[in-house]
């Protein structure tokens, strides 16, 4: 049935395009994007029957659509484009001020694309699915230090939901060490009160096991029973554990305005967002001697070179060790 469906898919984009006039003839200035439009659409169908989380599809969106409105700009015709074409939109990208790793974003996008249009037989261009990534650049992940993180977790918050719902969600983020999109994700029927772990779905839908610890339920009543309240006073149902006050699933962005109002709150020095949270998780971890490779599991990394970027930050730690324990130190 899938076969089918995909090869249906597959003769409508085929006659589509032939209906459309897209096999033009030399001299057009200018190619009909239209069913590149329509092809991205089909992109995302599959992608979805892959189990790609939204965000994720969305983000691949996002970049493709900056990078077809690029070549349109600048009247390159979609069968035309070609690596050189792509360096240029990397080189448009840097002259942005844009980062390396969001650079390499953008190509891991660009050639996800390509792979889909040539296993189906829209595209011949094998040298854009094989060019190299920007190289990330080196980066010392901000985190908080023990204190700070009790600063910003016993901020009063006088029953106020949404102080109430941030310093919860920062909670989740710092025990659990979650990405923004996957707080964002979690429902009612995928925790209950006392449970001992959490499954996630993280980037390509790739699922694990998160241990929960008991401090996570100590706000959980209070939380709920104020959840409840402004469902009822929206007159909404949902199953989201975590919702804006409107009853409405929280976005990614407000999450991200959420983080820096509890920063502002807590009269912290550091600029820090969702994403500190998730690196205090990690260096609070290797800091009390846990192992690399199981902090690895637990942030959802697919390389452990990813994870090591946290190690930098507990080399102090290994220094006051060596300082207080080496018999020499004092020499």
């Amino acid at each position: 049935l899938t076969y089918s469906i995909n090869l249906l898919i597959k003769y409508s984009i085929i006659i589509y395009i032939f209906n459309k006039g897209i096999f033009m003839d030399s001299n057009a200035e200018k190619m009909d994007y239209d069913y590149i439009y329509f092809l991205l659409d089909d992109f995302s169908d599959y992608l979805q029957t892959l189990n790609y989380a939204a965000f994720t599809i969305n983000s691949y969106n996002k970049d493709l659509r900056e990078y077809i409105r690029f070549l349109e700009k600048r009247n390159i015709a979609f069968e035309e484009a070609n690596h050189y074409s792509v360096r240029d939109y990397l080189s448009f990208l840097q002259n942005k001020k844009l980062t390396n790793t969001t650079m390499s974003r953008h190509l891991s996008s660009i050639k996800k694309f390509y792979k889909y249009m040539l296993r189906n037989g829209y595209s011949d261009k094998t040298k854009i699915v094989n060019m190299r990534n920007p190289k990330k650049e080196e980066h010392v992940a901000k985190f908080l230090s023990i204190k700070d993180m009790n600063r910003v977790l016993t901020i009063r918050d006088n029953e106020n939901f949404t102080l109430v719902r941030d310093k919860m969600m920062a909670l989740f983020m710092y025990t659990i060490g979650l990405r923004v999109s996957e707080l964002a994700s979690i429902k009612l029927n995928m925790i209950r009160k006392g449970a001992k772990k959490l499954r996630i779905r993280g980037k390509g839908s790739k699922a694990r096991d998160i241990p929960l610890l008991p401090i996570i339920y100590d706000n959980w009543d209070r939380y709920i029973r104020i959840r409840e309240t402004i469902l009822k006073e929206n007159g909404i149902k949902n199953d989201y554990l975590f919702i804006n006050r409107f009853g409405k699933p929280i976005s990614d962005r407000s999450i991200r305005v959420s983080m820096k109002r509890l920063m502002r709150n807590s009269h912290l020095a550091i600029d820090f967002s969702p994403h500190t949270l998730r690196h205090t998780f990690a260096t609070h971890l290797l800091n009390n001697d846990a192992e690399i490779k199981g902090v690895q599991e637990l942030l959802g990394h697919k390389s452990i070179s990813t994870t090591q970027k946290y190690t930098h930050v507990t080399n102090a730690r290994l220094f006051e060790v060596y300082n207080k324990f080496h018999p020499h130190s004092h020499h």
